[in-house]
């Protein structure tokens, strides 16, 4: 069997997303673990343009994960113009032309936004959450 190079317009790999499993450990939290994955494969073209994500109980299934945060997941990528969801018809990956692509930035600001969050429901202070970070970042090596 010959395939002409017209007949194929890429070589698409199955599911990249086959080789991705979530690290419950991680201090990271798993809907930025499947956000930073999912940014990843479409920055380097694993997800191309116009390519269809599996739909959320899809990849909530896939993932093992609760359907409520990978919804949250994809959320926040229709919110940063990452991708688009066409009610009845699925998630698509837009065009990024003009996309910041600064995944690592948001993700750092997203668990900051937790962890504040988080914090203030415990009932913290600001100065409590200040004082915590500060003594974290001495136990890490860093610089106060």
């Amino acid at each position: 069997m010959t395939v002409s190079k017209t007949s194929v317009d890429r070589v698409v790999e199955v599911d990249p997303l086959s080789n991705f499993s979530i690290n419950e450990k991680s201090v990271v939290p798993i809907w930025i673990q499947i956000r930073k994955r999912l940014v990843y494969l479409i920055s380097v073209g694993k997800f191309e343009r116009g390519d269809r994500l599996p739909s959320v109980r899809e990849l909530s299934v896939q993932l093992g994960v609760n359907y409520n945060t990978v919804n949250k997941v994809y959320q926040d990528l229709e919110r940063d113009n990452y991708i688009y969801t066409q009610r009845g018809r699925g998630t698509y990956v837009s065009d990024l032309k003009g996309v910041h692509l600064l995944a690592v930035d948001e993700d750092v600001e997203a668990l900051a936004i937790d962890l504040v969050q988080e914090a203030l429901a415990k009932g913290m202070t600001s100065e409590g959450i200040l004082d915590l970070v500060s003594e974290q970042i001495i136990l890490l090596g860093g610089t106060n």
